[in-house]
């Protein structure tokens, strides 16, 4: 991972963080950004929202980069 590329801009829906993601470009953790005015590189992604979240803190993990952040909830059963 070349950390150096990472991408340090706002939320683009032309080019998703899961899209930067699935290249391997690191993105902030949305989240901390909005709530905390702090920046964390992540390489996950919400599978329903796209953006990028930290793991363990605002989203769930699962494996592959994939899984649901905190502000779209946990999957129905």
């Amino acid at each position: 991972m070349d950390w150096q590329s990472a991408y340090y801009g706002n939320y683009d829906p032309n080019d998703t963080d899961e899209a930067k993601i699935l290249r391997d470009i690191a993105v902030p953790c949305r989240l901390c950004e909005a709530a905390f005015r702090r920046l964390r590189l992540t390489l996950r992604f919400c599978a329903t929202c796209h953006h990028g979240f930290c793991e363990g803190e605002h989203l769930n993990f699962a494996a592959g980069g994939r899984g649901r952040c905190v502000l779209d909830g946990p999957k129905p059963v």
